[in-house]
């Protein structure tokens, strides 16, 4: 009886070498598999959960309405990438970005966010503005509101008023910017701090309230932030918020509240 030899086992190449395959392979790909790749990739847009209409309606989990989402699907529509929200409250943002948990935050300005981040282009504007009850005074600076209980929104820094009245500002917080308008049109607070775009479409939906703009105190170029690990889409980004101010698109969505 005769028995064939065991094969000899090969020996198994290094882990490092193996992984200098793969990087060598990938990098051998055509530029226009890997850019097939890029496409594939999920754009994960931040959707804070203490906005609301005008700026953003939810259902459960998901956005069903609203300025933030309607900027999501046309920016992922021009970028050619699935589009997948990241639902957390406004204060986890950044750290979300700077872990690579999400890719890109829209709507803000860097001081509104902490920590290094990457920037698009500014690409809309934002008016700060005073809204008053019906019967509340008009008022011709922000000392006037020096002790006066004021509508805000909680997490909102409101940095004008902030550093004209230091100590002598008096914020009642709430949830979101809808809670603060309805409050003030409640005449729970004779004034509230917001955002012109907010006060417009409240105002058109609810006109007996009487509320109105009595100051603007603040005017803003907002733009996105964008996680560092996204730092080869950047430029791609940037071409997709031009050709949507160019193409009048931004204007379309934003006829929609205002």
């Amino acid at each position: 009886m005769t028995f064939d030899r065991p094969a000899t086992p090969r020996p198994r190449p290094p882990a490092r070498w193996l992984l200098a395959l793969t990087l060598a392979l990938a990098l051998a790909a055509p530029p226009a598999a890997r850019a097939a790749d890029e496409r594939d990739r999920p754009l994960r847009y931040v959707v804070p959960t203490n906005q609301a209409m005008p700026l953003l309606a939810m259902q459960g989990q998901q956005p069903v309405d609203g300025l933030l989402k309607d900027i999501a699907q046309a920016l992922a529509t021009r970028l050619g990438r699935p589009l997948q929200y990241v639902v957390l409250p406004s204060k986890r943002a950044a750290s979300a970005l700077k872990r690579g948990e999400a890719d890109v935050h829209c709507y803000v300005q860097p001081g509104w966010l902490e920590g290094e981040l990457l920037w698009t282009q500014r690409f809309i504007t934002s008016a700060e503005v005073v809204a008053a009850a019906h019967g509340a005074p008009a008022i011709e600076s922000l000392d006037a509101l020096a002790g006066e209980p004021l509508g805000t929104v909680l997490g909102y820094r409101y940095a004008t008023p902030e550093r004209v009245l230091g100590e002598r500002i008096v914020r009642r917080d709430v949830v979101d910017a809808e809670t603060n308008l309805r409050r003030l049109a409640l005449g729970r607070v004779r004034y509230a701090l917001t955002d012109r775009l907010s006060l417009q479409h409240f105002v058109k939906r609810h006109p007996p309230t009487g509320l109105r703009e009595v100051l603007e105190f603040d005017r803003t170029e907002l733009g996105c932030a964008v996680s560092p690990r996204e730092a080869g889409a950047l430029d791609a980004i940037n071409q997709a918020l031009r050709s949507m101010r160019n193409e009048g698109r931004l204007d379309q969505i934003l006829d929609r509240y205002r």
